[in-house]
This record gives structure tokens, sequence and C-alpha cells, in this order.
């Protein structure tokens, strides 16, 4: 790896708004964006800040990870070099990863391992992932950096005074937010739980045809250390760039059917879909269209906010406008009934689920694009809605799905899709949701 090694990880998000070069090549970027800039330097500005945001890991990575794949956040080319960050670059050296693997396990690498490749096959934002072998097996290491913890603690802390200023701007409840994605960034940290949830998640979908999720190896798992099963299979842009048409709608339906599953059956969200965490095998198999990987972020759904958000998609399946806005005040969300705009929340949900309302559709960057008239400052609803911490895992769920299935050319009958997985009657409150 010679200088792209570390020898530990940066000092987190307050270091990113403190580094000049990358702040000014995220605001440039954006404002390149924003002023439709002549698009010259967009890749020399995006490599840059995937340099800073890849040493940095932890939140500045995984929001540059979200900004590599969501159509529009940025100029295409600065998209590209923002991609590699989904699989990272830059990793710690392996004599500072061996020491946290040996000191967390409790023995030697050849007492823990048949064998063990020095070279890390992946850099994310909270671990690194090497290749190795384990009671005869092939299996997939990942290993925490040191001090990561920490770091992300100190990142929110510097958040908490913000969020308390937009509190005071709208209906949001600004550090209920910040508690929230305190709580999922810090579990991310913790990998015994994430093996539990990755096997809660292999049990569930075992017999769901396209979806394959590895085993989680719980005697070579730790805190910080997670040993999983070897799932072979192309990287995402690999697959989208080389695979037939057909493949790509199989993978499109499986991707779709494992978030629709999650949400409106199970109540449960992996709620971190960027292009890294799937793998496409190459073979005709059809139980394994997809592989499905990192459960860290899993967000366990209340079953009264689960029957809400199912109610609501129905409505807009059905075009029973009649009935929206009794369902919308029901959930709780709306801070000023009197003033709030039902017909251009309608229209937010109708273009939010458009996908699934008709026979057929066809994911495309303009689908994708036209969202942020709803989402932008001239939405009238901005300061009247008081949604839950929970909610903002599903929009990133949704759109960030949209997002990869429009990369994928994702083309079909969706809505039939959606009707087979609302035809489930198993709902959340009927399931152990403890893994």
């Amino acid at each position: 790896m010679g200088k792209r090694e570390l020898d530990g990880i940066g000092k987190g998000w307050g270091r990113l708004l403190s580094t000049g070069k990358a702040a000014s090549s995220a605001v440039r970027l954006a404002g390149a964006q924003i002023l439709n800039a002549a698009p010259g330097k967009h890749e020399q500005l995006g490599e840059l800040l995937a340099a800073e945001l890849d040493q940095m890991k932890g939140m500045a990575m995984k929001v540059g990870q979200i900004l590599s794949y969501m159509d529009g956040a940025l100029p295409e080319e600065a998209q590209g070099a923002l991609r590699k960050l989904q699989a990272g670059t830059r990793s710690v050296r392996f004599e500072v990863m061996q020491a946290a693997i040996e000191g967390s396990l409790g023995g030697t690498l050849e007492e823990l391992f048949d064998s063990f490749e020095p070279e890390p096959i992946a850099s994310a934002s909270v671990g690194q992932v090497y290749r190795a072998r384990f009671a005869g097996r092939d299996v997939a290491v990942k290993v925490q950096y040191p001090g990561i913890r920490d770091t992300i603690h100190a990142d929110f802390s510097r958040f908490e005074g913000f969020s308390r200023i937009a509190s005071l701007a709208s209906a949001v409840d600004g550090p209920a937010i910040v508690s929230e994605l305190r709580e999922r960034f810090e579990e991310e940290c913790d990998y015994r739980r994430e093996a539990e949830w990755q096997n809660w998640f292999r049990q569930r979908f075992a017999a769901q045809a396209g979806v394959y999720v590895p085993e989680a190896i719980g005697e070579r798992s730790s805190e910080t250390v997670l040993t999983s099963e070897w799932a072979p299979g192309s990287d995402f842009y690999q697959f989208a760039a080389e695979a037939d048409a057909a493949r790509k709608q199989l993978a499109a339906r499986t991707l779709l059917i494992f978030a629709l599953r999650s949400l409106f059956e199970l109540g449960c969200l992996n709620a971190d879909p960027h292009p890294g965490n799937y793998l496409f095998p190459k073979t005709d198999r059809a139980d394994q269209a997809v592989v499905f990987l990192d459960y860290g972020c899993v967000r366990r759904l209340d079953p009264d906010f689960v029957r809400h958000e199912r109610r609501l998609f129905e409505l807009v399946l059905e075009n029973r406008r009649s009935d929206f806005e009794d369902a919308m005040l029901a959930t709780g969300m709306i801070a000023k009934p009197k003033r709030f705009d039902f017909d251009f929340h309608w229209q937010l949900m109708c273009h939010q689920w458009a996908p699934y309302c008709g026979d057929h559709f066809e994911f495309t960057s303009e689908y994708i694009r036209a969202g942020a008239q709803y989402t932008g400052p001239s939405n009238p609803n901005l300061r009247l809605l008081a949604f839950p911490p929970q909610w903002i895992w599903v929009q990133r769920l949704v759109w960030g799905l949209h997002s990869v299935l429009t990369r994928l050319g994702a083309r079909g009958n969706f809505g039939e899709l959606a009707r087979g997985v609302l035809g489930q009657r198993e709902s959340a409150s009927q399931q152990s949701l403890t893994p």
C-alpha cells in the first residue's frame, strides 16, 4: 500500500470542517452544481475531497459515501471520484490492525485463523476488511479502527449546539434527531451486535429467492472484530457495467423485495443502502442474485410507526386522496394542521411511491432529481412536520435505494411486486425483533 497506508484515523468531523482543502472542495463542488459551472475541475475537486474523507473515516467518510451515489447531489465527475469511498482506498497499517485483532480475540493470528492475508480488501467508515481462512472455510474479517468510537462521539458533541438552533426554526426536535443518529453510529461500533443482526436477517430471508446474507461466525467475532462467511461476487459498478439486462432486472427486483419486506413486513431496516454493501455473484443460481452485506446500521421500527407508514403507502397505491388527511393526522407528525398543505404533501408522497403505482415504471435520473422540488426550500411544510427520528431511516432507505436502482436502469412492474409484499400478513408486532 506504500504511501496510501495510514498510521491511524483522522480526528473526526471537526477536523474536516477546519481543513481548508476539504471544506473548500465541498463548497466549490456544491456551488458548481447549483450554478451549472464548467465541469473541468469537478473530478479534481472530487478526488481531493475523497482523499480527505477517506483518511478521516467515521462520519466524514459516511457522508462521502452518501454523496457518491445520490443522483443530483454533486456533479457526475465528482461523484465518480467519491465512489472509491464505498470500498475505501487508504487503509490503516496492518501492524496496527493486527494488534487490534489479537487484543480483541485473545490470541495470535496464527492461533486464531488458518491463514490471514495482510492486504485489506476494503476500507470502510469504521473498519477495514481482510480475507482469511477459519475452520477450513474462506472468511471475511472486519476489524474496527482503534479509536473510532471516540472519534464518532466527538463528532456528535459538535453537532448538539447546531441541533438546538435547528429546533428553534422548525417543528423538528433537533436534539432527538442528533440522539437518534448518535445511537445508530455508536451501534455500528459494536460488531457483536452487528453479527447478531446479520444472522437475524439471514434467518428471516433464508427462503426468499434471490437474497443471500452471509453467516456471521460468532467464534471469531467480538465487539471490534466481525468474521463472516466469505461471499464472492462483483461489486455494484462492475455488475452495472457488465451484466445483461435480465440479470440487472432480477437484481433490481431482489433489492426492492429486501427493502419493502424489511419495512412493511419485518418492521426492521438495514438502513445503509449504498452500493458498496451489495455483491452480485457470478452465478445463474436464482437464490443468490444479490449478497447483502453490512448490518451495522439497523433500525428496529415501532409497530405503530410501521402501521402508519404502511397505511400511507397503501393510500397512494390505491389513489385514495380522500382518506389521506385523516391518515396523516393519525401519524402525529403534523405540528400545525391548520397551516399544513395536504395537497403538496400528497404530491410528494405520490412522487416518492410512483414506481409502485402502475404496471410499469423505469427508474431515471430525472425521476430522482424531480424529488428535489419536494424536499427543498419551496416545500411549504418544512417547518410544520414534526417527524419522529426513525422516519429519517425510512427516507434514507427509500431515496438511497431508488438512486441505486436508477444506476441499474431498473424497469418493470414494481406495483405488482409491492402488492405482493403487502399481501404478507405477518406484521412486525408478530415477530421477535430482538436478534
